[in-house]
């Protein structure tokens, strides 16, 4: 029976079992931060099935404090006794009075008493925040859509077919939006000190409704039919092409270009190419339409100029360098709404609870009968304190 309570316990009290749910999250953590694989932590299925699991040890542990809150011991005589015990020149019938009148309950043979604290309680909503936290966040992840799209000044763009999206992340249970509205993009703002990051100006077309202009931009969304629309950057996707003098092709390929953080020189864009037989980087000022390209080869580097539509070719070293076209889109994410109030208000909830439970520690005495002496421990109150002041 002590092996079954034993067991029992590490799985229903002790946090110890707790930590074995942080592992997948943090090898998830460090994959992305140091940019290298780890097994288990490469597949989003991975960590949805560690929180599911995690929500349900949760639950358990959740409904057995909550069964065990009507009664009048909630700890028990064989979770954590303390080694060290005081003798009493009291009698252990007078001492489980003082305490009974404290406020202190006895389990049937008068062996080990408790007090009810608020700590209990604190437990309760730690579990029940920590419950409420991992399945909404489940269910979020089950029924999420994250689409990607570069759109640029043209047709409108219907948002609710999977061809508008460059990429598509999706949950299990989750649908294709079928209730956003067409997008056409009217103005690209490139950055500058109004818009530091760069604007879109949109028209919203819904099909039942009036069209809605507005201007997107970093940092801000708008929210159509459960779903977050936000535009999160200006893009640039030049077509390099770059033979050698003998008309060989080296590289003919789309290079998308990014905003840089901080400008280098004149450029404010930059992004990275490699091919079968080259890589490189390419710097773009949009303000010139002026390009720097880097030609890496082995230990050999070759930079050259070139200006689009102005530049036709460009002889670089063995290189003959050109820009074919140039596409200037806007990235638009759609992603589903999240239950973020309800993720924030269990969050908190539970760390609240986990301040009190540190905060109120149990009170619990273990007492032993010898004759006219007791032997007594205690955890979580000065027990010859409290009989002193009672007597």
């Amino acid at each position: 029976m002590k092996a079954e309570s034993t067991f029992s316990r590490l799985a229903l009290v002790s946090p110890w079992p707790l930590l074995i749910f942080i592992v997948i999250p943090f090898l998830v953590i460090l994959s992305i931060t140091k940019q290298i694989t780890i097994p288990l932590a490469g597949s989003p299925t991975s960590l949805l099935i560690n929180n599911i699991c995690f929500a349900s040890f949760v639950l358990c542990r959740l409904l057995r404090y909550l069964v065990v809150m009507g009664r009048s011991i909630r700890y028990g005589k064989l979770y954590k006794q303390p080694e060290h015990a005081v003798t009493l020149t009291v009698p252990a019938v007078d001492v489980r009075s003082t305490l009974s009148r404290a406020g202190y309950f006895f389990n049937a043979d008068g062996s080990y008493g408790e007090k009810r604290d608020l700590g209990y309680f604190g437990t309760i909503l730690l579990y029940g925040g920590l419950f409420v936290l991992l399945s909404v966040g489940c269910w979020d992840n089950l029924q999420q859509f994250h689409g990607v799209l570069l759109d640029g000044m043209g047709p409108s763009t219907n948002l609710n077919k999977v061809e508008s999206y460059r990429s598509i992340t999706k949950g299990s249970l989750a649908a294709t939006p079928a209730s956003l509205p067409q997008m056409q993009i009217v103005s690209q703002m490139l950055p500058d000190s109004m818009y530091p990051r760069g604007a879109t100006e949109v028209i919203f077309k819904p099909d039942d409704g009036n069209a809605e202009k507005m201007i997107l931009k970093p940092g801000s969304h708008v929210t159509y039919s459960g779903y977050d629309i936000d535009m999160t950057k200006i893009v640039f996707e030049p077509q390099i092409v770059i033979t050698t003098k003998d008309s060989k092709t080296l590289y003919d390929a789309l290079v998308r270009i990014d905003p840089l953080v901080q400008k280098r020189g004149v450029y404010s864009f930059y992004g990275l190419f490699q091919g079968a037989y080259i890589g490189g980087g390419v710097y773009y000022q949009p303000e010139k339409n002026s390009f720097m390209v880097v030609i890496t080869r082995g230990d050999k580097k070759v930079v050259t100029d070139l200006v689009f539509q102005v530049d036709q070719k460009v002889t670089a070293g063995d290189y003959i360098i050109s820009c074919a076209k140039l596409g200037q889109w806007s990235e638009i994410h759609v992603i589903h709404r999240r239950h973020k109030s309800a993720l924030i208000t269990a969050a908190l909830v539970a760390l609240f609870g986990l301040l009190v439970r540190i905060m109120i520690c149990p009170q619990r005495v273990w007492l032993e009968e010898s004759g006219e002496r007791s032997r007594i421990s205690s955890v979580g109150v000065n027990i010859v304190g409290l009989l002193g002041a009672e007597g």
